[in-house]
């Protein structure tokens, strides 16, 4: 019985004596370094947990600094991501020291979750100090904390913004996001994040490939709180930072084709009707046209109900193309019923049409610049009454309707693609 409450007072004795050193009694700590000795003594009994004033009514000045570094645009999921450098630096009136009774240490380096922070947020998402899940808390980094009590956090973190992204302006769009970051257990009255060198900095900023910063702009975005007495504001800081797309790239490969491709199915009408080849050519046109549609419907995400400007302009030049095409195989038919040993009467109404037409003086010029041989050789027919003077009237008809076609598509072509490079590009 006795050797059970000698283990029982033994126990007890142990478990006392981790008792007296875990509730914050280590006054007698013994070490032969000075600066361990100043751990011991600034940190024996403090509490993280604690805002460090000696008067809970004294204001918390936190001297902010942030260095944007690197801000990318995800388009898929909307979010704008963004790493920044974030300098703190506060008092706090717990850990001071005079450096006389510990060897002249003035400085210390302890980590960040040993003192209280004054835990600053991103309110869209967070920091995320560690590349894992966001978190509402600034990540743990080292501090420093000086013998005056100025403390030092010193950190890159990485927080996302969500943004309603419109990229109807493709490869030519920028897109507006907005930020609110503050304190979430401190009102301005206890805590206030205050920016001497500036709200930003972008002098380490380097942009992607793909985006850059074109402007951010703070200000302060005010909540209102209110007590039994009075009211008081809150003042988050709001950032709206303006991120545009470097085009210059797609420029060359999305924009630049569009014009080429458009030109030359246009000019292939200057052909002549009766080069079959100019077909083949438009074929061509026509499938590389729906190659780069295909290709931008993999390369563009999403846009909502908005059109993308640059997909519209595709797609009209893919309908020009086709337009083109049945349009030189109409032309092409007049031309061979032109050569045909007994071509066929036109239709009266083809024949009012193309004269109405040609009294134009404008279409007559631009349509009609090859005909005067082909009016002089019906005219010399006529008057001396050949007996094929019908079909080579009939010939010479369908000939120059095909001729009056083509240039008429020319010219309708042409405008057609300036008004889309107009209105369809971004």
């Amino acid at each position: 019985m006795m050797n059970v409450v000698q283990i029982c007072l033994f126990y007890a004795t142990i478990l006392a004596y981790f008792d007296k050193v875990h509730s914050g009694n280590c006054t007698d700590y013994v070490t032969k370094s000075e600066a361990s000795r100043l751990t011991n003594d600034l940190f024996c009994s403090y509490n993280r947990n604690v805002r460090p004033v000696l008067n809970q009514k004294t204001q918390t000045i936190v001297n902010t600094t942030m260095y944007f570094f690197s801000v990318h645009m995800d388009e898929e999921w909307n979010v704008l991501k963004m790493s920044i450098h974030l300098i703190l630096t506060w008092k706090d009136e717990f850990l001071t020291w005079d450096p006389l009774k510990y060897d002249n240490v003035e400085y210390l380096h302890q980590s960040s979750s040993s003192v209280w922070l004054p835990n600053i947020m991103s309110y869209d998402s967070g920091f995320d100090g560690a590349n894992k899940d966001f978190v509402y808390d600034l990540p743990i980094s080292t501090v420093k904390i000086t013998n005056k009590g100025i403390i030092k956090y010193n950190h890159r973190v990485n927080f996302d913004a969500f943004c309603s992204t419109n990229i109807a302006n493709w490869p030519f769009d920028e897109h507006n996001c907005t930020v609110i970051m503050g304190s979430p257990l401190y009102t301005n009255l206890y805590v206030n994040f205050t920016f001497p060198d500036g709200y930003y900095s972008l002098d380490f900023y380097n942009p992607d490939r793909e985006w850059k910063v074109k402007n951010i702009h703070h200000e302060c975005y005010t909540l209102q709180y209110f007590n039994s007495n009075n009211s008081y504001d809150h003042c988050l800081l709001q950032y709206t930072i303006i991120v545009e797309r470097f085009s210059s790239m797609y420029f060359s490969s999305v924009i630049i084709p569009a014009i080429v491709i458009s030109l030359m199915s246009a000019f292939t009408f200057l052909l002549g009707p009766e080069i079959i080849i100019r077909v083949i050519l438009l074929c061509l046109f026509f499938v590389s046209e729906l190659l780069y549609i295909q290709f931008l419907d993999a390369k563009i995400p999403n846009n909502g109900s908005h059109p993308v400007y640059i997909v519209l302009l595709y797609r009209n030049c893919l309908i020009q193309t086709a337009m083109a095409i049945l349009l030189s195989v109409i032309s092409n038919s007049f031309h061979k019923r032109g050569l045909e040993k007994c071509p066929r009467e036109s239709p009266d109404w083809l024949k009012s049409l193309s004269s109405f037409l040609l009294s134009k003086r404008p279409i007559s010029l631009l349509t009609n610049l090859d005909m005067q041989g082909a009016e002089l050789l019906m005219e010399k027919n006529i008057e001396e009454e050949s007996p094929n003077r019908k079909n080579e009237e009939s010939a010479l008809f369908w000939i120059k309707l095909s001729v009056m076609l083509d240039r008429l598509s020319f010219i309708i072509t042409l405008i057609a693609i300036v008004l889309n490079f107009i209105f369809a590009i971004p």
